[in-house]
């Protein structure tokens, strides 16, 4: 079953709210049917933390049962309070059409909103959309720059698409040691294609 709790950054000002961080422990204990009455309570408060928690259970049916449009109103009242981990979530939602009309305008614009308040997974996706003209114009090199943000915080595909980027020369002037070594990081991280391109680029080298 899966577990909620870790994916998200228990503000210091949720430590306050004891509705939800009952139903944190509950979570954390696998009871998300007895969770969910906690972040009710919680969300009806309008703690973000708790909304997105609570939008997260009725998009797996865990404690509830599962409805992707609850999901997405939960996720929404998150992310309008600038919650990264619950614009992204909604961002995806556009994306795929779960729960929502398929929107890759909107997908585009909650990616942004938690990108640039620093959530990698954002930056990683904003950069894709970038890359193929998805809901917003083509860009290269500000896909570039989105997955360069996101590689730099250690996010695998982040560092896999900044290496081919300098590889190509796409969006970025062409750098061949640039693109090993973020070929490296990936490979590292355990990414096969990365270690396939890194020993490509050594014997060329």
């Amino acid at each position: 079953m899966k577990r909620y709790a870790p994916h998200i950054n228990i503000r210091e000002k949720d430590r306050k709210d004891a509705d939800l961080m009952n139903a944190v422990e509950l979570l954390e204990h696998g009871r998300d049917k007895d969770a969910f009455q906690f972040l009710q309570l919680s969300a009806n408060n309008n703690n973000p933390t708790a909304q997105y928690l609570l939008g997260l259970l009725y998009a797996t049916g865990n404690g509830v049962e599962q409805s992707f449009v609850h999901a997405v109103q939960n996720f929404t009242n998150a992310a309008e309070q600038d919650l990264p981990e619950a614009q992204n979530d909604l961002a995806q939602c556009y994306f795929e059409g779960t729960g929502v009309a398929k929107n890759d305008m909107l997908a585009v614009y909650w990616y942004g909103r938690a990108a640039q308040l620093g959530y990698a997974e954002s930056q990683l996706c904003l950069g894709n959309m970038y890359l193929g003209g998805t809901g917003v114009e083509k860009s290269p090199e500000k896909a570039f720059g989105w997955f360069l943000k996101a590689a730099e915080q250690g996010n695998l595909d982040a560092q896999f698409n900044t290496a081919v980027s300098y590889e190509n020369g796409n969006g970025v002037a062409q750098d061949l040691d640039k693109a090993q070594y973020w070929y490296s990081l990936a490979a590292k991280q355990g990414d096969r294609d990365a270690k396939k391109k890194l020993k490509e680029l050594l014997r060329r080298a």
